[in-house]
């Protein structure tokens, strides 16, 4: 197994989900009912901004770590076709993340609106990062 991936691609990918997450969890995009789901007041998101730097820095390590290990599986498979990239990044979500949705949904008695605002952030996430290895 080769441990490298293409250093555009890796780049792209994390700022590609820092972006989209900012977007997605923004008054643009689903901001008000992920916090109707999820009960967070405005209040809370105010009073924690003096924990948003470790927060974002995690973030961002993470943006990297999930566009590297997307990079090794298109790349280890040698995938260069888009179709095929987008496939392989749907079934990483439906093999990895999906679990995670069945889990909070049934054990934690998350609704599947929220987890449908959560984990769609991060099936896009999956199929936009595995097209841009494939593509670049």
């Amino acid at each position: 197994m080769i441990f490298s991936v293409k250093l555009l691609p890796l780049i792209l990918g994390a700022v590609f989900n820092m972006i989209l997450g900012m977007l997605w969890y923004s008054n643009v995009l689903f901001a008000k009912p992920w916090m109707k789901e999820a009960g967070v007041k405005m209040e809370d998101v105010q009073s924690s901004k003096d924990k948003m730097g470790s927060v974002y820095t995690l973030t961002t390590l993470f943006a990297f770590v999930t566009s590297y290990v997307l990079g090794l599986v298109i790349t280890n498979f040698g995938i260069s076709n888009v179709w095929i990239a987008i496939v392989v990044g749907v079934l990483l979500w439906v093999g990895l993340s999906l679990p995670m949705v069945i889990k909070n949904w049934g054990f934690e008695g998350r609704s599947v609106k929220l987890g449908l605002i959560n984990h769609g952030y991060e099936l896009v996430v999956f199929v936009v990062v595995a097209v841009l290895y494939a593509v670049l």
